[in-house]
């Protein structure tokens, strides 16, 4: 018994799911019961049926309800009752033209070794194109760091010298009143 609501939401897909298989193979049954019936009576309606089977059986195929070859079998049956004029059903893909490679087993696997050889020099040409901006980059930040630092000590520098001016400004101020003296004098 399902314990979860998940388990009891895919109980529930699950039967819906074999219900609409049950119905597909059904169809397809009755049909061909029907396409023998027709078959003996009237060839046009036989020829109208086939058509609908060989539809029915090529939509059950894609959608997984039967496997693709018991699909081929089942239209087979159906172009034995009856004879269908070309082109009926569904389209088949067209043929590949794809021409058989002549190349041996050792050409191909030495192929497949340089492409491997080719993806690993890739991979380390990134590798060392990352690590060469990673060092300039720390490059960068050092030399930012520096530059820092030499204006940080240029502003201690000036801060103390701006302290010393400050100072400084009031030594000749003394010396002002000492030369006014004299020559006062």
């Amino acid at each position: 018994m399902a314990n979860t609501k998940q388990q009891r939401k895919r109980v529930r897909i699950t039967r819906r799911e074999s219900q609409e298989n049950l119905r597909f193979k059904s169809r397809i049954k009755t049909m061909f019961k029907s396409l023998t019936v027709a078959a003996q009576e009237d060839e046009n309606r036989a020829a109208e049926l086939g058509i609908e089977l060989v539809s029915v059986i090529d939509k059950a195929a894609d959608r997984g309800v039967i496997h693709k070859r018991n699909a081929a079998k089942k239209k087979a049956r159906v172009y034995s009752i009856v004879p269908l004029p070309e082109g009926q059903g569904k389209a088949r893909q067209p043929a590949k033209t794809e021409p058989i490679s002549e190349k041996t087993r050792a050409q191909r696997r030495e192929e497949r070794r340089l492409a491997r050889k080719a993806k690993k020099d890739e991979t380390r040409a990134r590798q060392q194109a990352r690590a060469q901006a990673e060092a300039a980059a720390a490059e960068r930040e050092a030399e930012a760091e520096a530059e820092a630092e030499v204006e940080a000590a240029a502003g201690e520098e000036a801060e103390a010298g701006a302290d010393e001016a400050d100072e400084k400004p009031e030594e000749p101020a003394e010396d002002a009143e000492n030369t006014e003296t004299p020559a006062e004098e």
